[in-house]
């Protein structure tokens, strides 16, 4: 920092006048230990703040100082850059707030945290480069993103360099770039190639400051991550450019220049515009406001980036704003685009003096500002509707023209096109789930006719055959081309009742991708008689198997009718498995339907009912236990309920002391022995509520789960003991022999103890007995070596690495001594390894078994993206095994009330768009 502050200063000194060149001499000269150096040339020229200053008091009193400001302008840019030239051999101290050579005084070396060595042009090297502690997973908001799983990532941490292909020119700049100033010229680094990129272009940018925990800088020619905020474990990580790396592209946050957080591509469009144009001239003397202006010309015009200039002139808006407002300033890193309307009291340099208050340029008010929008966004509907209506059309506007346009008439927004009226319809009614005909319903031409006026919705059989038909076909389209070229795949069975005489056969497809995530994309949906055949169940799955082109890519289905679906699922060759949430269903049910169980209840409801019904019966109750009324009205509407009863019965015993004497002319509705049926059904359920809330985590948990809960329910938590009541002892056996007649065949636990095998949590089979654990090993390398044998891994190779080919046949020579008398052992021996394939899964099994297992809230697809390279013949079993989810719907639909709720709907939609609407629905993400 010393010597950047020096160079700043030398260069100020031979360009400035003479009398300030023992000013900047004295900078230069500045000495150890006399307080810390100035972060930029800027600051040794800026005058100091003005608290509590009027805006109309500050032109006059800084007018006098406005031309020498305005002579020092270019001084300081010079400076400026002279700076930046250091900085790329400093760090800083995120502690001390210090810039630093090599090591901090006060803090020692920085932590710089290496990537694992992957080699160049490696299939997804990018992901594979990923540290220790860190974890790419799906955003909400779609990507790919990185999160934590260190208990803390500290301040200071730096990660990198940013790897990528080095680019001079750069037309079209990505996400995935960054620029770097190399001696007064700038090249891009991109990493839009995986394979020869790191795992840092995963790394989302920031959408408010308050998120962001890193920040970009460049250091001796590379670009790198530095932790700002310290890092909780489950945290993304999440990027953004600060001050030293705005200085290092030249854009001078000090100047007000407005960007846009999480606009990356933006960003570096007018950085690129910002050195291709041509500097503006200097500020002429006496402009004080000039100074808060944007630096880069017409690029400030840009339509795509609001840029929320404090100086907007009341002349170029289409909106009424007040006169003076043009000097209110704006807040540089602004997101929203309410911020048009508003801005903080500012001094003549641009500078905000108090941030807790915000005026509005419409009416002049002055508002209470925390930090978020919600103030604006109220004030502009209540106080300005009809400008609030224009922004808002505006800007919508512009997102679809790339241009900003404008209202045609003041107060009136732009109507949509038709087009995209209708469309947004139909996404209404997919991502819903409503019947077509809503849109002839008079109360939705009504709410259209409110929004648009001029716009007609088409009619129900019209939208079906072209918009929603041609969605249907586009994303079809798309599952097809992704599903027939699977290796491997499961099938969910989801049999649903229609109506009193329809029944509905929904297949969905499971896989694991080459980037080892889930995923699941609904096929079609059919109708089946209500009791079919096995033959004519068989016959549906074959043809909606071969229709889609994974009949051959499928071994396994989940869900279905029992011994129905297992013999439909063998004729064709597949293993039909039990779903683990209809298991668990019949299990919790048996509990349930014990005639102790079942008396309690209905006592229970009865009084449930009178204290509710009655006016004034439990108010005094209801006073002293506030919550009680509304466990009994939860009771009543859920209680009945299996994936809720225990919850609903836990919140009624805590309450069970005054609801032990209510009851009709003041005598107990429960007897004793009800409320001891009730702590004993409770205490059956727990352990099976717990599993349902274990599956519930993810929308399809994976096959690998079962059998370790599984095991726990039935050797641990359901086997009687001594000290059990009656009732308890045959809740638990009723609920054991449900979970043992669902998975009590040998191909179903040959299944679920293969998927345990290939997961990282589960990988030393200690729940299985020594010969099941022989046996599942000798099956697990019986089917990776079948699987790399086979056509398909033959054709691609296994996931980052190939089998060595065959060598050529050497040209047999007369037999020497030693091969006479050994040449047949020796061979015999080679010929015991039966393939080299064969030989490696017994290296990897071998080895895979012998690590340490994985944490159990570690999703082992995320560490088999990890480590496929390292076990490239187990991860195609695994993507195969692991890729077959656990219950055959999404287990919100099985343990919560959703799942009544889409039964409803797809009840209410009419048969010939039943198909249509639950593949739109169930593939929703693929529609943008």
């Amino acid at each position: 920092m010393l010597l950047r502050a020096a160079a700043a200063a030398g260069v100020a000194r031979r360009a400035s006048l003479q009398n300030r060149k023992r000013e900047g001499g004295a900078r230069a000269g500045r000495k150890e230990g006399e307080g810390p150096p100035p972060r930029s040339a800027r600051a040794l020229l800026d005058p100091p703040s003005h608290e509590g200053a009027r805006l109309e008091e500050l032109p006059q009193r800084h007018r006098s100082s406005s031309a020498q400001a305005s002579r020092l302008y270019h001084i300081m840019q010079v400076a400026e850059d002279a700076c930046t030239s250091f900085e790329d051999e400093l760090l800083f101290c995120e502690d001390c707030r210090l810039y630093f050579r090599d090591s901090c005084p006060q803090h020692g070396p920085p932590t710089f945290v290496a990537d694992r060595p992957v080699p160049e042009r490696a299939q997804s090297r990018a992901l594979l480069s990923l540290p220790e502690g860190l974890l790419v997973k799906e955003r909400s908001q779609g990507g790919l993103g990185v999160w934590s799983a260190l208990p803390a990532l500290p301040r200071g941490c730096i990660f990198g360099p940013y790897e990528g292909e080095v680019v001079r020119e750069h037309g079209d700049c990505t996400r995935y770039s960054w620029a770097v100033q190399d001696n007064g010229s700038y090249f891009f680094v991109d990493a839009s190639d995986d394979s020869r990129s790191n795992w840092m272009r995963y790394v989302a940018c920031a959408s408010t400051e308050e998120e962001q925990n890193l920040t970009v800088f460049q250091y001796r020619g590379y670009i790198y991550y530095r932790v700002c905020q310290t890092i909780p474990a489950d945290t993304e990580l999440l990027v953004w450019i600060g001050e030293e790396y705005a200085r290092t592209l030249g854009l001078r946050l000090g100047e007000h220049f407005k960007y846009e957080f999480g606009e990356k591509e933006l960003l570096m469009k007018l950085f690129q515009e910002l050195h291709l144009k041509t500097p503006p001239p200097p500020p002429a003397p006496h402009a004080p406001s000039s100074r808060t202006q944007y630096l880069c010309g017409d690029a400030a015009a840009s339509p795509l980036l609001p840029l929320h200039k404090p100086g907007l002139p009341p002349g170029g808006s289409p909106f009424p704003l007040l006169e003076g407002t043009q000097n209110l300033v704006g807040l540089g890193r602004a997101q929203s685009r309410y911020w048009t309307f508003f801005g903080f009291q500012g001094d003549a340099y641009g500078r905000i003096l108090d941030k807790s208050k915000i005026i509005c340029k419409l009416c002049g008010v002055r508002l209470s500002y925390s930090g978020n929008t919600t103030n604006l966004r109220q004030h502009l509907i209540y106080k300005h509707r009809c400008e609030y209506n224009q922004l808002v059309g505006t800007q919508t506007a512009a997102l679809d023209k790339g241009v900003l346009g404008t209202a045609s008439e003041f107060g009136a927004p732009r109507p949509p096109a038709p087009g995209r009226t209708t469309r947004a319809v139909a996404d209404f009614i997919v991502l819903d789930l409503m019947p077509v005909e809503v849109v002839e319903g008079e109360g939705f031409g009504q709410m259209l006719g409110v929004l648009d006026p001029n716009y007609k919705p088409p009619d129900a059989a019209s939208l079906a055959h072209t918009v929603l038909r041609d969605m249907q076909t586009h994303v079809k389209g798309k599952i097809w081309e992704l599903v027939r070229t699977l290796p491997q795949c499961s099938l969910s069975l989801d049999i649903w009742r229609h109506s009193n005489t329809l029944t509905y056969l929904t297949l969905t497809v499971h896989y694991v991708d080459d980037c080892f995530e889930a995923r699941a994309r609904v096929l079609s949906s059919r109708p089946i008689p209500e009791e079919p055949s096995a033959d004519g169940l068989a016959e549906a799955l074959s043809e909606a198997a071969k229709e889609w082109g994974v009949r051959e890519s499928t071994s396994y289905t989940v869900g279905g009718l029992g011994l129905t679906t297992q013999q439909a699922a063998a004729a064709l060759g597949w293993t039909a498995l039990p779903c683990i949430g209809q298991a668990l269903r019949a299990a919790m049910e048996a509990v349930l339907s014990q005639p102790a169980v079942q008396g309690a209840f209905e006592r229970l409801r009865r009084l449930a009912s009178w204290a509710l019904a009655g006016a004034g019966r439990g108010e005094k109750l209801w006073a002293q236990e506030p919550l009680l009324q509304a466990h009994l009205g939860r009771f009543l509407r859920d209680g009945g309920k299996w994936h809720s009863a225990y919850a609903v019965l836990q919140g009624l015993l805590e309450h069970s002391d005054p609801l032990a004497g209510l009851g009709p002319d003041g005598e107990a509705t429960l007897r004793p022995q009800d409320w001891a049926a009730l702590r004993d059904a409770a205490k059956v359920l727990k352990p099976m509520a717990i599993a349902t809330s274990t599956f519930t985590k993810d929308p399809f948990s994976s096959l690998s789960l079962v059998k370790p809960v599984l095991t726990s329910l039935l050797y641990k938590h359901l086997v009687g003991s001594e000290w059990d009541s009656a009732l308890v002892l045959e809740a638990k056996a009723a609920a054991q022999k449900e979970l043992n007649q669902h998975f009590s065949s040998p191909d179903v636990n040959q299944a679920l103890n293969l998927a345990c095998a290939l997961d990282p949590r589960f990988r030393g089979l200690d729940f299985l007995s020594h010969s099941d654990r022989v046996e599942t090993l000798h099956l697990l390398k019986a089917e990776a070596s079948r699987l790399a044998e086979s056509p398909a891994a033959q054709a691609s190779g296994p996931p980052g690495m190939a089998l060595p080919p065959s060598p050529p046949a050497k040209v047999p020579k007369q037999d020497a001594g030693i091969e006479f008398l050994l040449g047949d052992l020796c061979s015999m021996r080679a010929a015991s390894g039966t393939s080299s394939a064969h030989q490696q899964v017994e290296q990897e099994a071998s080895s895979f078994q012998s690590s340490k297992a994985s944490a159990l809230g570690q999703d082992p697809l995320q560490w088999w993206k990890m480590h496929h390279t390292q076990y490239p013949l187990l991860a195609r079993a695994a993507r195969k095994l692991l890729g077959v989810p656990a219950t055959s719907v999404p287990a919100g639909w099985l343990f919560s009330s959703a799942g009544d709720a889409m039964h409803t709907k797809r009840q209410a939609l009419t048969p010939e768009h039943v198909d249509m609407l639950v593949f739109l629905h169930g593939n929703r993400a693929m529609l943008y």
